[in-house]
């Protein structure tokens, strides 16, 4: 059973005719879709990636097909031998907001192994990238000067700004939705079966298309996964300290890094409530001019920059010598990193994020222990902010059972960082208890997200090609020799 949303009025991307084309393609096969040749592009088109595109006009309501319509951008990434084993593997985006096209433009290398006998399906999900995207043009316009002085009260009243001047009604673009969005792709494709790889929030979309197309999936690979009961948001910042707590002891475990910096969190607080009193004043040359520009830094920006630095253990190895210097007054490196996380992140349909959050998420958080999220650095600032949002945000489609504990004999690969800062490695025991064929790999030292780690990409495209075989043996130990990188003692890098 799902909740759905009751209709309105259809905006400009929203075509009553396209539904009339659906209808006529229904059970079409391959010719649904027509693919040409095409260069897919992220980082401003500064990378590329060649493939196939096409375009597949789809229900607004997935159960409506003679309704309004919005159209999916749909690209195949041929194998490179050109001998294409029957199941392609799709790849499924986090965020929720980022478009599957630009994870594998920006992830390519990750899955040459996978591409050497096998196909790639990229379909944006609906609300991001070249599918009927949800973009908030007002937040995407913030230069670099506002990104940094931004506070809570601003990113309330941007996002409902946002709401009021979508073009597409935002009850329609949910997991729910997207499921089914990529089940008619995969039909209209000819495809029997999907292999499914998912980092983030893409896992609650893979495990919801296992749930609902069981006889479809082949196979998934869960890179950093949400168990489909859980309500991100309230466990966010405690999760998130935790990893910054282990940074922080193993500073002090390691003689440099000790020596260098003393008692890390207690300059951090510092810096926080010194931020939290009077935003700093921070110069930064343009990205582009390279011209000098003054501008702000607030505690909001700051505890954002340190919340995603904590991702990635490149990142997470400047985070001492960024505090360091901050420590001392001197914002402008943690500013500049900021200002580096605030280009990667400008593709990111938040109109998506919210229309996911508010539906799926926000209802289900029951009463947060605010006093407890208090005492992180995060605070409680996200969470309130995202219920002020969500409580004028409509809430759309959802399938009774989003939320129910999944239960399957389809094989699974979990991949899991050790300091994973959103995605903790307890989430992986909660998902994959419901899995009969569960393979595990443990990221010792790494963060959210093992793609492209090591010999992951690797073990990705063994796993995929043996995931029938009930004997094979998944041999993981290569993984076991991840670590984190060297922690920098000091701007100019970590100790020889």
């Amino acid at each position: 059973v799902a909740a759905r949303p009751p209709r309105r009025r259809p905006g400009r991307r929203f075509h009553r005719a396209a539904g009339l084309v659906l209808a006529a393609l229904a059970g079409a096969g391959a010719e649904a879709i027509e693919l040409s040749d095409c260069r897919l592009s992220a980082a401003d088109g500064r990378v590329e990636a060649p493939a196939r595109c096409g375009r597949l006009p789809v229900p607004l309501d997935p159960d409506d097909p003679a309704g309004d319509t919005i159209t999916l951008s749909v690209a195949v990434v041929p194998a490179l031998g050109g001998e294409s084993r029957a199941a392609p593997l799709a790849v499924l985006a986090g965020g929720p907001g980022q478009a599957a096209s630009e994870l594998y433009t920006l992830a390519q290398r990750a899955f040459q192994p996978v591409l050497a006998h096998r196909g790639i399906l990229l379909v944006d999900q609906r609300g991001t990238g070249g599918s009927a995207p949800l973009t908030c043009a007002n937040i995407d316009a913030w230069d670099l000067h506002e990104s940094l002085a931004v506070a809570a009260d601003d990113v309330v009243d941007a996002t409902l700004q946002c709401l009021a001047e979508l073009e597409s009604d935002p009850r329609w673009f949910t997991t729910s939705a997207a499921v089914r969005d990529l089940e008619r792709v995969r039909e209209a494709l000819g495809y029997e079966k999907l292999n499914l790889y998912a980092m983030s929030y893409g896992t609650r979309v893979a495990q919801h298309y296992l749930r609902r197309y069981p006889e479809r999936t082949r196979s998934l690979i869960l890179d950093g996964v949400l168990p489909p009961p859980l309500a991100l948001g309230p466990d966010i910042a405690p999760t998130s300290q935790a990893a910054l707590d282990a940074l922080f002891a193993r500073c002090a475990q390691e003689a440099a890094c000790a020596a260098a910096f003393g008692d890390l969190p207690a300059r951090l607080a510092a810096i926080l409530a010194r931020l939290d009193a009077e935003p700093a004043a921070v110069t930064l040359a343009h990205p582009l001019t390279g011209e000098p520009v003054a501008m702000t830094l607030s505690r909001q920006a700051a505890v954002g920059a340190i919340r995603l630095l904590l991702y990635a253990p490149a990142s997470t190895s400047l985070l001492p010598a960024l505090i360091d210097q901050a420590s001392a007054e001197r914002y402008q490196p943690l500013a500049a990193e900021l200002q580096n996380i605030a280009a990667g992140m400008a593709t990111l349909a938040y109109g998506l994020n919210f229309a996911v959050l508010c539906t799926e998420d926000v209802p289900f958080w029951g009463e947060p222990d605010l006093a407890a999220l208090g005492r992180t650095y995060l605070g409680v600032q996200g969470i309130d902010a995202q219920r002020r949002i969500c409580a004028r945000w409509p809430r759309g489609f959802l399938d009774g059972d989003l939320k129910a504990p999944l239960a399957s004999d389809a094989p699974a690969l979990f991949l899991t960082g050790e300091f994973d800062p959103i995605t903790p490695e307890r989430y992986t025991r909660l998902a994959a208890a419901g899995f009969s064929r569960a393979l595990r790999v443990f990221g010792r030292g790494q963060g959210h997200g093992l793609l492209g780690r090591g010999c992951v990409p690797r073990l990705i495209a063994e796993f995929i090609d043996h995931a029938e075989d009930a004997a094979w043996e998944l041999d993981a130990a290569c993984a076991e020799r991840l670590a984190p990188a060297p922690l920098f003692v000091s701007p100019l890098g970590p100790m020889p």
